[in-house]
C-alpha cells in the first residue's frame, strides 16, 4: 500500500532546480489544520497546495492541531505524506500537536503511531504534546516534546502543545493530565527558554474543546505568557474568535485556515485570513498514490440501493436531540448484535447520507458519512440507573452525545433531567423515579471508541465479531428492502416529562 512517501521520477525537487529565497521582513505565512482522522484526499489536496507555495516563498508554517487517524483511508496511507512534504521543502516547517485519537485504542494503533513519530522526527517535523505521559516511565512519550522554538529568519517563535484531559489509553501505556496543571508547571520552563532563545513570540496548539482553550489561554495570561494565537482541534467544526486570536479549523480536511503573522519591534498582528478548499487544489505529487489505495480498496463497490435520504439535521424547534441518520446508525449496531439498544456518537458522523436517483450507495458513500466504520461494536450491560446515567451525560453535555436505536423514548424535566427511558413502549422507572427492575441488565451494543473515551465506568465489555462497517452495510440492505422511497426514517424520540 502506498504510503504517500516516494520521489517519483520526473518531478523537480525544488522549482526550476533551485530554491526560491524570499525575506521574512517580520512575516510568517501560517498555516493550519486539525483533525483529518484519515481523510487522505482532501488532506493531500491541500499538503500540495502548500507545497506549492513553499516552492515560492520559505516563511512558511504548517501547524497540525492532532487527530490524523481514526478516520476513511488506511492508516498506512497517511504516514509520509508530511515527510514528502519536508524532502520537496527542506524550508517549509510543520509542526504537530498530538491529538486524543492519535494513539489509538489497540495495540496495532499504538505501533502505527510509533512508526508515525519515527517518521515525521526523522524528517525534522517537531511533535508537541505537554500533557501527554508515558505510564512506563512517567514522561512524555519518545518522540514527542513539550514544547518546540521555531526559526524563521531570527523571528524566533515558541510553540506548546496541548492534548484534553484523561484521554483513556492508559491501557495501551499512555494518558494525559490536565492541561492548565502542565501549563503551570511548565511556565518558568517556556519563559526561560524564550529570553534565552530570543523568543518574539509564543503560540500553541490546543486539542481541546472551546470552552478549555479559553481557561487554558486566561491561565497563560495569569502566568505572565501571552500567545500571539491558539491553533485549536477536536470540536470537527471551524470556529474562530478574532479578539482572542483563537482559531479552530474545519475537520476531516474540508478546509484549511491560513493567515500571516508579522511581528516588528512596536507590533505584533494577525491578518489576511484565507480558507483554502481542497476542491480548488490539486493533488500533484499525490495523485498517483491516491489513484492505487482507492482501487486496492474498492471504494466505488455498490453496497445497496438507494431509496430514502437519511438525514442528519437537528430539528430543536420540535424539541428532536436524534436524527435520522443517527438513528439508523444506532440501530444497525443493534440489530446486527441482538442488542436491545444501539448508541453512536454523533461526532461519529460527517453529514446527511443523500438519495441517489437511480443509484446505488458506495463504500465511498459510507466512509464519507461515518467516521471510523472499521472498528468493531462493543458490548456491555447496562442497569436502568446506569442507562439513565449515560443518557443524562447525552443531555447535560458531559460526554458524548448519542444517537440511540428507534425503540428509545427519553423523557426529561423541563430542567433538563432525565426521569423516563422507555425501550419498545414500556417504561423502566416508576412514578417516584426509582427502577422497575432494579436488577435488570441491558443489553446496550456501542461503538468500540466511546466504550474508552466516554462512559465514566469501567463497565464489564465484550468486544463483538461485527465492525460498524458490517452493521452499516447490513441495515442498508434492509432498508432497501423495507422503504418505498417516499417515507422518512423513523428516529428515536426525547419528550418533555411532565
Amino acid at each position: 500500500m502506498p504510503c504517500f512517501s516516494s520521489e517519483k521520477q520526473g518531478y523537480l525537487y525544488y522549482r526550476n532546480n533551485k530554491i526560491y529565497s524570499t525575506p521574512f521582513k517580520g512575516r510568517t505565512e501560517v498555516y493550519a489544520l486539525t483533525d483529518v482522522h484519515q481523510n487522505a484526499n482532501k488532506y493531500c489536496h491541500l499538503v500540495n497546495e502548500i507545497i506549492q507555495r513553499a516552492y515560492q516563498q520559505d516563511n512558511i508554517i504548517l501547524l497540525d492541531g492532532g487527530d490524523m487517524f481514526k478516520g476513511i483511508y488506511p492508516k498506512e496511507s497517511l504516514l509520509g505524506v508530511y515527510k514528502t512534504a519536508k524532502k520537496r521543502c527542506p524550508n517549509l516547517e510543520i509542526v504537530y500537536n498530538v491529538g486524543n485519537n492519535d494513539p489509538g485504542f489497540r495495540s496495532e494503533d499504538r505501533q502505527c503511531f510509533r512508526d508515525y513519530l519515527k517518521i515525521l522526527n526523522q524528517s525534522g517535523i517537531k511533535v508537541i504534546s505537554a500533557n501527554l505521559t508515558d505510564e512506563t516511565t512517567g514522561k512524555i512519550p519518545e518522540g514527542i516534546k513539550p514544547y518546540t522554538i521555531v526559526n524563521r529568519d531570527g523571528d524566533n517563535i515558541l510553540y506548546v502543545g496541548f492534548v484534553i484531559d484523561k484521554i483513556k489509553q492508559s491501557y495501551q501505556g499512555m494518558s494525559s493530565f490536565n492541561p492548565i496543571s502542565a501549563l503551570e508547571k511548565l511556565a518558568p520552563e517556556l519563559k526561560k527558554q524564550m529570553k534565552e532563545n530570543n523568543c518574539k513570540g509564543i503560540a500553541m496548539l490546543v486539542h481541546d474543546r472551546e470552552n478549555n482553550t479559553f481557561k487554558l489561554k486566561n491561565k497563560a495570561l495569569e502566568l505572565g505568557l501571552n500567545p500571539e494565537f491558539i491553533i485549536g482541534g477536536h470540536i470537527h467544526r471551524s470556529y474562530f474568535d478574532d479578539k482572542e486570536h483563537i482559531y479552530y479549523p474545519e475537520a476531516f480536511g474540508l478546509s484549511m485556515l491560513h493567515f500571516t503573522l508579522d511581528i516588528n519591534k512596536t507590533k505584533h498582528s494577525i491578518g489576511n485570513f484565507e480558507r483554502i478548499l481542497p476542491e480548488y487544489c490539486n493533488l500533484g505529487i499525490y495523485e498517483q498514490d491516491i489513484k492505487e489505495v482507492e482501487l486496492t480498496e474498492d471504494f466505488d463497490k455498490p453496497i445497496a440501493k438507494s431509496v430514502i435520504e437519511l438525514d442528519y439535521q437537528y430539528k430543536p424547534k420540535d424539541k428532536m436531540l436524534f436524527t435520522e441518520l443517527g438513528t439508523f446508525y444506532a440501530d444497525a449496531i443493534k440489530n446486527i448484535t441482538n442488542s436491545e439498544i444501539g448508541l453512536v456518537p454523533k461526532s461519529y458522523i460527517y453529514k446527511t447520507l443523500p438519495k441517489k436517483q437511480e443509484g446505488y450507495i458506495t463504500k465511498r458513500d459510507i466512509l464519507k458519512t461515518f467516521l471510523q466504520p472499521s472498528s468493531n461494536i462493543m458490548i456491555i450491560d447496562v442497569t436502568p440507573e446506569e442507562l439513565r446515567n449515560i443518557y443524562q451525560n447525552h443531555i447535560m453535555k458531559k460526554s458524548k452525545i448519542y444517537e440511540s436505536s428507534q425503540n428509545i423514548s427519553v423523557g426529561i424535566s423541563s430542567d433538563n433531567i432525565v426521569k423516563q427511558i422507555k425501550i419498545n413502549g414500556k417504561e423502566l422507572f416508576k412514578n417516584d423515579g426509582s427502577p422497575v427492575e432494579p436488577n435488570r441488565k441491558i443489553k446496550l451494543a456501542i461503538d468500540y471508541f466511546s466504550v474508552w473515551e466516554s462512559l465514566e465506568k469501567d463497565y464489564n465489555k465484550k468486544e463483538s465479531q461485527f465492525s460498524m462497517y458490517d452493521a452499516i452495510v447490513k441495515q442498508l440492505g434492509l432498508v432497501a428492502e423495507t422503504f418505498s422511497g417516499a417515507e422518512r426514517y423513523p428516529v428515536a424520540v426525547q419528550y418533555v416529562e411532565n
